[in-house]
């Protein structure tokens, strides 16, 4: 039985609640995705400890989505963290990206604008909401022919292509991190955006974690398949931002949804 479907946000928060608030903008990214997995795993633990929950994470999220799920140590998720951030920068080719969330921007009319930039579609996460990446110069362009403003898109602070297939060089690095961790077979359900797909066993759980560097997130229809296998579950977040709520009425859910 699954009574509770724990949701975990990817790395566009900007900050980390608390006494004082963490400023995620002001640190490194390797320190802002560690204390992005850190924050989500341990706001998760009284319902992981009370059980009966499967687990749904968003990019950086399926980090501490698996460590719920009992696949990953926390400490492995933190070191993959940090990996995740800092090896595009030793790997890749220095370039400048921006990273962009779209809010009432259907897909014919991005794939129209798109024709001819070099950026990549590589977040669904409704009818028209998506995220993209793409050199900076291009998104301006993009922005430009979409006639952008601060109602339909939000620049978020990643500086890198992940989700696409300049990432391939980062996640073959990271397959070999990953071969000399212990990564277990999951104890409760696990759904992940990539694919999407279920995560069954341990192998699935290493190939989730390096396909996702190079593929889009399909979190709308992440979303929609756990609804439709736990139609009576609870969802609670545990991102810092709470930010996923809005995709649960834009993709046309009604779910029991509410902070962790």
């Amino acid at each position: 039985m699954v009574a509770t479907v724990l949701v975990f946000e990817g790395q566009g928060a900007r900050a980390v609640p608390g006494d004082p608030p963490v400023d995620l903008t002001a640190l490194p990214a390797a320190e802002a995705q560690v204390a992005i997995v850190r924050h989500q795993v341990a706001r998760a633990e009284p319902w992981r400890a009370a059980g009966e929950h499967a687990v749904l994470g968003q990019s950086l999220g399926e980090l501490a989505a698996l460590v719920v799920a009992g696949s990953l140590e926390l400490d492995d998720a933190v070191e993959l963290a940090r990996l995740r951030a800092e090896l595009p920068g030793e790997l890749l080719e220095p370039r400048e990206w921006t990273m962009a969330s779209l809010t009432r921007v259907r897909r014919r009319a991005l794939d129209t604008a798109a024709t001819g930039l070099d950026l990549w579609v590589i977040g669904h996460n409704g009818p028209a909401d998506c995220v993209v990446v793409g050199a900076a110069d291009h998104f301006a362009a993009l922005a430009q022919r979409l006639r952008l403003d601060e109602r339909t898109y939000r620049e978020l602070p990643v500086p890198h292509p992940y989700h696409t297939p300049l990432m391939a060089p980062v996640a073959e690095a990271l397959a070999v991190e990953l071969a000399g961790m212990p990564v277990r077979d999951p104890v409760v359900p696990v759904v992940s955006p990539t694919g999407p797909r279920p995560v069954h066993d341990a192998a699935d759980a290493r190939a989730v974690l390096v396909d996702a560097l190079v593929s889009p997130v399909a979190w709308s229809a992440a979303l929609k398949d756990a609804a439709g296998r736990w139609p009576d579950a609870r969802w609670r977040e545990c991102g810092p931002s709470e930010s996923l709520y809005r995709f649960v009425w834009k993709n046309d859910l009604t779910l029991d949804w509410a902070p962790a």
